[in-house]
């Protein structure tokens, strides 16, 4: 099936499609016509959700692969994938991470710090550099203004932490880190990188703990998959080494 628009023929690899905004994420960067391997630590859970997204003419446009971004040999191992089954890759959208808890600082120790970090700054890390080290190397699309584009999320905490978030903000502060320093080491390689800063999100479930006016304030998983996607592509490419805030409709 033909899919044309901002991602026309894009090779997108999506980490992080099985949580809780990825499907999303997964419909909307295939319906921008990118082609997308979704990674995730359970090749199955992946599938499902290519699976339960995708309407099954789209769903040759997807395809799962097993990868522990714990592991730099993963995340090298996934990005070789995306360039073997399409030719390149052209952007990453990593939503990776999960299990950010609310613990007083009082109450933490050395190993929720370490756990914090293994969790999102690890897994972002091993991604962006592999993803990174092979844009460099493959040569430009015709007409793009990029090599490449790397989108990773982050949290609200990264910047204001709530009451025990401490730890889970410090971990998203090193994230956005991680991609301001990206872009600035390689802008002017062609590589594009951002972080999205996301306040809350609407998503199944949510209202067991957003009272009814916070659900209506906070973005819908539509909302930020439109903007991920609209990161990943070359439309996007004057937005470089950025904290893209994502906070819909919480404006106080």
């Amino acid at each position: 099936m033909s899919v044309r628009g901002d991602c026309d023929g894009d090779a997108v690899l999506l980490a992080g499609a099985t949580g809780r905004v990825g499907g999303a994420t997964l419909a909307a960067l295939v319906r921008e016509g990118a082609r997308v391997v979704v990674i995730s630590r359970d090749e199955a859970r992946a599938r499902a959700t290519i699976e339960e997204t995708l309407d099954a003419p789209l769903r040759e446009r997807a395809v799962a692969f097993r990868a522990d971004l714990g592991v730099q040999a993963d995340a090298d191992r996934s990005v070789a994938f995306v360039v073997e089954r399409f030719g390149r890759i052209d952007a990453v959208v990593n939503l990776a991470g999960s299990g950010f808890g609310s613990t007083a600082f009082a109450d933490s120790s050395p190993g929720d710090l370490r756990a914090g970090l293994r969790a999102f700054v690890e897994t972002a890390y091993t991604l962006a550099a592999a993803a990174v080290r092979e844009m460099l190397a493959q040569p430009s699309r015709e007409s793009a203004r990029s090599k490449g584009r790397i989108v990773t999320v982050t949290a609200g905490s990264s910047k204001a932490p709530a009451p025990g978030r401490a730890l889970f903000g410090a971990a998203k502060a090193a994230v956005n880190t991680l991609m301001l320093g990206l872009a600035r080491d390689h802008k002017g390689d062609g590589i594009v990188a951002n972080a999205l800063v996301l306040g809350g999100v609407a998503f199944a479930g949510a209202e067991t703990f957003y009272s009814p006016e916070g659900l209506r304030a906070a973005a819908t998983p539509e909302e930020v998959a439109e903007v991920l996607t609209f990161l990943a592509s070359d439309r996007s490419s004057g937005i470089n080494g950025a904290l893209v805030n994502l906070n819909a409709r919480e404006v106080d």
